[in-house]
């Protein structure tokens, strides 16, 4: 019992620092004049500070129909100091979508936004 109970906060220990150097992401998409077509504001930060200097795509995908689209990632640009990027996405439909975020820089790390698109 006694091995359990420290390995186990040893794994606490061990866990808590890496998982609050996480990215966190927020998305406001909205749609443009094109049909299925959105465009994303995107809000990273690290430890609640704004994350100004990140590089990453953008890859949607909708859980309920895997591997029936195939939506190429998009660049997100830097937009401002608020920790803020854009991408404009071209959906296959409306519904729900999870948008992947491939960041690449300043480190690697996947971060999965759910994001509800419908007709506008």
């Amino acid at each position: 019992m006694l091995k359990t109970i420290v390995t186990f906060g040893a794994l606490i220990a061990v866990t808590g620092p890496a998982l609050a150097d996480r990215l966190q992401a927020e998305a406001d998409c909205s749609p443009s004049d094109a049909d299925l077509t959105y465009e994303c504001v995107f809000h990273l930060s690290r430890g609640g500070e704004p994350v100004e200097d990140a590089v990453f795509t953008v890859k949607p995908d909708m859980p309920s129909m895997p591997m029936a689209h195939n939506i190429e990632p998009v660049a997100a640009s830097f937009e401002d100091s608020t920790g803020a990027y854009r991408a404009k996405l071209k959906l296959d439909m409306h519904g729900q979508w999870a948008l992947r975020l491939d960041v690449s820089a300043p480190a690697r790390d996947v971060v999965i936004i759910d994001k509800e698109f419908l007709p506008h």
